[in-house]
């Protein structure tokens, strides 16, 4: 079925907006296709519990003996590492685009992907190719299988693992001079913190991953304070009262210099959504535009443009011209994202509690009392009353669905919680045919929000691009 004939008739093909995102896998590399089932081969889903216990224990020691036998790569370029419960993906990228508007070779690590895993590796202007993908990843067999020979010692590798170790190759191989790289989960004792930053962000911390973090937000803080190192520069983003005592206290016993939004720098505008803002920090910028929208999004750019003078005083070079400039040109879709024009709808992948009240928050500054249809998917990970919670006070009613990723939860078992929410709310299981269900129900004014997962977000993607090719721009 075309698009043409799948939207309802008052829909027009030319309201459908164009993203940027790499092409979809063509799945014309059977190569390709071997290397990342090879990647995904390293799954911790049919894991004892002891084996994924050893595997979250070790991670750090197992990373730096794989990075040490695939010759150091990291070596070759300098990191900026990037944690927090919400933010980090945007704050990666908003950094990641400064940079590179400033003429630096730059590296960007991101997961998850929206819909290829070839979006979680940028390097130097463009994502990795399949060819080179295929390429570095036979380079690290052999490193991969003595550091499998030791898993008794050193835990098994998993998919997370591979995959960064796969990056930092590919930046040393790329040639970048900066890696900005975000972490996997927490800080403290995630793989990336293998590496050895110059400068760490932070962005808000949260209740998630609680049983690997704790169940308090000083612990969940205390093991995102992990990025900081003596002598760097730390900046965080906004953060609840006992989060921010918990990152003082870290940052103060390795010794970096912490840098905070609300303390240190801080923006204004007159509509917090979208539109100019002035950012405040060691210098001043006015009139700043962005195609990212919601408060939120305000407070990622300030921490990343914070981040970015940080670097600039430790003596590399950036312009005004090049912030200003990386901030207009950022691309990171999947974020309250307007996909179609009318019926007005936007795609976020906010997927905890934290990025749920965010995503709950820009729909009442932006949207104010439109009727708002939810398209609703989540994963077995999460705290799905928690994240109703904060959706159903905004939300007309809600269409459950299930994405296509294997972690997807059942529909039905969203429908008792999004109805014990309050929220009028029906199973369609098929992303795409609920998101016509949708349409076909929306009011005039109404509005579509696909949310609940990254994954829901990128098979929503992957369907409107199928439908709409000619839809679609590349830009890194």
């Amino acid at each position: 079925m075309s698009l043409v004939e799948a939207l309802p008739p008052t829909i027009a093909r030319e309201s459908i907006r164009p993203w940027d995102l790499p092409p979809p896998d063509p799945g014309e590399s059977p190569e390709y296709w071997a290397a990342v089932r090879r990647i995904y081969a390293y799954s911790e889903a049919h894991r004892t519990p002891a084996e994924v216990a050893l595997a979250q224990t070790r991670k750090i020691d197992r990373m730096r003996v794989l990075l040490q036998l695939l010759g150091t790569p990291q070596a070759a370029f300098s990191t900026i590492l990037v944690a927090g419960t919400k933010g980090k993906g945007s704050m990666t990228a908003v950094l990641t685009s400064i940079l590179a508007a400033g003429g630096y070779r730059v590296g960007r690590y991101t997961q998850p992907h929206l819909y290829s895993y070839r979006e979680r590796i940028w390097a130097a202007g463009d994502y990795v190719t399949e060819a080179e993908l295929v390429d570095e990843l036979e380079a690290m067999e052999d490193a991969l299988a003595i550091v499998e020979r030791q898993r008794s010692e050193l835990g098994p590798l998993t998919t997370f693992d591979v995959g960064t170790a796969l990056t930092v190759l590919h930046f040393a191989r790329a040639r970048v001079q900066l890696g900005v790289v975000e972490v996997g989960v927490g800080g403290a004792n995630d793989a990336t913190n293998a590496l050895e930053p110059i400068s760490s962000l932070v962005g808000p911390v949260g209740l998630d991953h609680v049983q690997l973090l704790g169940n308090s937000l000083t612990e969940v803080a205390t093991q995102k304070i992990g990025v900081a190192r003596r002598g760097i520069d730390v900046v965080i983003g906004a953060q609840e009262t006992e989060a921010r005592a918990a990152l003082q206290v870290g940052a103060a016993a390795v010794g970096a210099r912490l840098h905070e939004l609300g303390k240190d720098f801080g923006w204004s505008a007159d509509d917090p959504c979208s539109g100019p803002f002035e950012f405040r920090g060691q210098g001043c910028w006015s009139e700043l535009d962005t195609p990212l929208v919601g408060r939120f999004q305000r407070d990622n750019i300030s921490v990343a443009m914070a981040a970015a003078e940080r670097l600039r005083a430790q003596g590399w070079p950036l312009s005004d011209e090049a912030i200003r400039a990386g901030v207009a040109q950022v691309h990171w879709p999947g974020r309250f994202q307007s996909v179609v024009l009318d019926p007005l709808t936007i795609v976020d992948g906010a997927h905890n509690q934290t990025s749920a009240r965010a995503l709950a928050e820009t729909i009442r500054e932006y949207l104010g009392d439109r009727p708002v249809t939810l398209v609703l998917g989540m994963t077995d990970t999460k705290d799905i009353p928690a994240i109703l919670s904060e959706l159903a006070p905004v939300a007309r009613e809600a269409i459950i669905t299930r994405s296509s990723h294997p972690q997807g939860r059942a529909p039905e078992e969203v429908l008792v919680a999004a109805r014990n929410a309050g929220l009028s709310c029906r199973v369609v299981p098929s992303p795409s045919e609920a998101v016509l269900a949708a349409w076909a129900e929306q009011r005039n004014d109404g509005v579509t929000i696909v949310t609940g997962s990254l994954f829901l977000a990128g098979d929503v993607l992957a369907w409107l691009r199928q439908m709409a090719p000619e839809a679609v721009t590349r830009n890194g």
